[in-house]
């Protein structure tokens, strides 16, 4: 059948448009995908513009920028630092001055330890449960931290269960040094639910201690300069200490009837001009046997409470604590011996990890010969690397548990 020219035009014409339908749906659906991804990138942006003002601050200019930052004064009552104490600045160890009123040890048995690494930017963090608010992940100043733009409260994923006899607890939070700072809640939480203790800092000065809905302690530190600090708790089930890095905000000789299941943690950014809090770190871990019984009973005191930055063999100011027991314990048995020896967890390679937990061992060596005048040819020092894991490295408590430094006593 013969078909009219005008009728071959129609079909050409429908097939055109067909294709050029098909053709603008594709463009289109490319222009959708590159607007949300310039949204996505935008709020990405948003996210870290608000994290960056939060760690970094309003600029300074003229004198005030070029003013050096002023220590502030030590806590009141401070009696003077021994010399043996203030060796800071070594090679070996940071100053501990500030630290020598601190009797914070923290637990050896690691129960829950996150420190946020392998998180996604911008996702809730995978180990923690949502009570309400809004929270995600962002990094700034080389890690990761749980980001808080509301009123909010979360908590570690930890299953619920009447708290260990002797624990502690240490929570990381960003200080923007000021009063537009908001505030940060540590809560203990009883079967039922119901909050029944809060230690919170707030304003980068302002503290207190609250137990079964009774207010134990109010008091006001000196205020902390912009940067990261450390929220700590070290308790029993019947008594309770608390600090804000090296300051002991808290001590409660005797608490009856309080039995907290778990912990939540509160963030209120609502006074911070930046609409921001931060946490980051969190560990909380069983306390153990004095270094005493370890050693009667096993021959070895293992020791989580000596700590170095990641990478380092310096000692940080926060073992100050744990290094002093050690000094006192080997002062009052001047025929002991024993071989320090430092132990990491399986990141990074068996050559480095070795060199850094032979350095770590040799640093306390150093110190203890320093400060504490102990005969050098009593202590040997040694690093096992990876070689001996207490616990698995295949979870955040184990490698916790497998940093450490041991001290093993010799015939």
């Amino acid at each position: 059948m013969r078909r009219h020219p005008s009728f071959l035009m129609l079909l050409v014409f429908i097939a055109f448009t067909g294709i050029a339908a098909r053709s603008a749906d594709a463009q289109f659906g490319k222009l959708k995908d590159k607007l949300k991804d310039r949204v996505e990138k935008k709020a990405d942006q948003k996210t870290d513009e608000t994290i960056d003002k939060a760690l970094e601050g309003p600029k300074k200019t003229g004198e005030e920028a070029a003013a050096p930052a002023e220590a502030g004064p030590p806590p009141a009552g401070e009696a003077p630092v021994p010399a043996a104490a203030a060796q800071g600045g070594t090679k070996t160890a940071e100053d501990m001055t500030l630290y020598t009123k601190y009797d914070f040890v923290p637990g050896d048995k690691v129960i829950f330890f996150d420190d946020l690494a392998g998180e996604e930017t911008g996702e809730f963090p995978s180990r923690w449960g949502l009570e309400d608010g809004v929270f995600e992940i962002a990094k700034a100043a080389g890690q990761n931290w749980i980001l808080c733009t509301n009123r909010g409260t979360l908590f570690p994923k930890i299953t619920p269960g009447a708290l260990p006899d002797k624990y502690t607890v240490e929570m990381e939070f960003f200080s923007n040094a000021g009063e537009n700072d908001g505030w940060y809640s540590l809560q203990w939480v009883d079967a039922e639910g119901t909050e029944i203790g809060q230690l919170q800092i707030g304003y980068s000065y302002m503290t207190s201690l609250e137990i079964l809905h009774k207010r134990l302690a109010d008091k006001q530190i000196p205020k902390l300069p912009k940067g990261k600090h450390v929220l700590r708790v070290m308790a029993t089930k019947s008594t309770i200490k608390c600090y804000i890095d090296q300051e002991r905000i808290a001590n409660v000789p005797k608490v009856e009837g309080f039995a907290p299941v778990k912990f939540t943690v509160e963030m209120n950014p609502y006074f911070n001009e930046n609409k921001a809090a931060l946490i980051a770190a969190f560990r909380y871990a069983e306390g153990g046997k004095t270094l005493k019984e370890q050693l009667d009973e096993a021959g070895r005191i293992v020791t989580h409470g000596i700590l170095f930055d990641s990478g380092s063999g310096r000692i940080k100011a926060e073992s100050y604590k744990t290094l002093a027991d050690i000094g006192a314990l080997l002062t009052e048995s001047p025929a002991l011996r024993v071989s320090i020896e430092g132990h990491t967890d399986s990141d990074g390679t068996d050559d480095a990890n070795l060199t850094l937990s032979n350095a770590r061992a040799q640093s306390v060596r150093v110190y203890l010969v320093d400060n504490y005048k102990i005969d050098a040819g009593r202590l040997e020092a040694k690093g096992w690397g990876e070689s001996q894991p207490m616990a698995k490295n295949d979870t955040a408590e184990g490698k916790a548990m497998n940093r450490r430094v041991e001290l093993v006593k010799l015939q």
